[in-house]
């Protein structure tokens, strides 16, 4: 019983030094956010701090390794044979999770670090090189990194444009737009 308690009490502690370091992600750039502001705000003590993360680092390294777990687990979900002439569903419900996180990515992007968009474009590269490129055999193997370069690359420039204007669109309409410009082009 007591295991239930601790967990309850650690799930707590972690998510208010979270919720501390977000809303200090609002107004400073990552690197300037020490540990001292993260447990004033978060309303604990330093020794607590460091009995969760070993820095401010760490703390952004979980909180983005979280994002990118549920990420993985939304492109993971579906059967690359599924989304071989329909992608849609897993581009939605990704930009479907970008939107539930709506109150950090913008500051996440403009005053994080790069992290989030590299661990994000290794996901989009590993499932497109391993998964989804070798199901359409009209293109040539030796095309693929060029191919998934364009994917991957103009899907983060959607992700990154979409976050800079307040995520206004919906994912269901990025869902559609990036579904047609990777099966059909521009035209």
């Amino acid at each position: 019983m007591a295991d239930k308690h601790t967990d309850l009490r650690v799930l707590k502690t972690q998510e208010s030094i979270r919720r501390a370091y977000l809303e200090l992600l609002q107004t400073h750039q990552a690197k300037e956010i020490t540990v001292t502001q993260i447990c004033r705000r978060a309303r604990i003590n330093r020794g607590t701090f460091y009995l969760h993360y070993q820095d401010t680092q760490a703390l952004l390294d979980a909180i983005v390794g979280d994002l990118v777990d549920e990420l993985a687990v939304v492109i993971h979900k579906y059967p690359p044979r599924e989304l071989k002439d329909n992608p849609f569903p897993v581009i939605y419900e990704a930009f479907s999770t970008f939107a539930r996180h709506a109150d950090f990515l913008p500051f996440l992007q403009e005053n994080g670090s790069p992290e989030f968009l590299d661990r994000l474009k290794a996901l989009l590269n590993e499932m497109l090189l391993t998964e989804w490129l070798p199901m359409h055999s009209e293109q040539k193997q030796e095309d693929y990194p060029y191919i998934n370069a364009f994917i991957v690359s103009g899907t983060i420039e959607v992700f990154k444009v979409w976050v800079q204007g307040g995520m206004q669109k919906s994912a269901r309409d990025l869902a559609t737009l990036i579904e047609r410009l990777a099966l059909e082009g521009i035209r």
